[in-house]
């Protein structure tokens, strides 16, 4: 049986938890489960697929890896279940996926019936049985998967404007400018990341410790996102920075 992982937004107040896993439990015994995460922020998609994103490569392919956020988004709701990457995933059609995947085609779904009790929970098991015991013609079914543009990072001349998506509980700040991005724009041009009470950051790290204690510096992460950190320290909170602020980086 597949391993199946949680992510949602349900705290650790909320009973939804430990009937959701008492329901995987009972229908599949022999999987085993793992809590990745219940402290999604409310409602918060761009943070859902970040975690999606970041730690699903580390499970062994095949694992189903179920996420709940925003469930309710329409007044018609799906559940989603599709495979990518070797890899199942299972959650709500409100576009979480499309931030986290790119060129998503293939899905199966199931519309929550809110008539029955618990309908998010229930529907959400039904997904999962559906590819535990999968109908091919299911997975192949070409239903419309919501989509969100996520922010995109503005090239303007020699200036690139970032958005931090994300801050980890080191205080690390991840900014929406990918690896692939960044070596297609900026290249072998030198470049800074200018702060008004630090010194700029002109070169890439790879580790943390590359630079002096209480120094700052920029890394690619492991989603191939550029991230601003300080070693020994938050940057978030030393810099007074928080998730949608602009960061620029100056090419020269």
């Amino acid at each position: 049986m597949p391993d199946i992982t949680l992510t949602t937004d349900w705290s650790d107040k909320s009973y939804s938890t430990g009937l959701m896993k008492g329901l995987l439990v009972g229908r599949f015994p022999h999987s085993r489960i793992f809590d990745i995460t219940h402290s999604i922020p409310p409602f918060d998609l761009n943070q859902a697929a970040h975690f999606v994103k970041a730690f699903y490569s580390g499970f062994p392919a095949g694992t189903i890896h179920l996420v709940c956020v925003l469930p309710h988004y329409s007044r018609e709701n799906e559940i989603l279940f599709f495979e990518y990457d070797h890899h199942y995933f299972v959650g709500p059609n409100n576009g979480l996926f499309s931030l986290a995947f790119r060129d998503l085609k293939r899905a199966g779904a199931i519309t929550i019936n809110y008539k029955k009790p618990n309908p998010v929970i229930l529907t959400l098991c039904n997904a999962v049985a559906r590819l535990i015991k999968p109908d091919p013609s299911e997975l192949e079914l070409e239903i419309p998967i919501n989509e969100k543009l996520g922010i995109q990072a503005v090239i303007s001349g020699d200036i690139i404007k970032a958005i931090v998506t994300y801050i980890d509980g080191f205080g690390n700040l991840t900014l929406n400018v990918h690896k692939t991005l960044f070596d297609r724009v900026v290249g072998n041009r030198n470049f800074a990341i200018h702060f008004k009470t630090h010194d700029p950051i002109t070169e890439i790290s790879t580790h943390y410790m590359d630079v002096p204690y209480g120094e700052l510096l920029c890394r690619f992460n492991s989603t191939s996102n550029l991230e601003v950190a300080m070693n020994n320290f938050s940057a978030s909170e030393i810099l007074e920075i928080k998730v949608g602020d602009s960061i620029q980086l100056q090419l020269e």
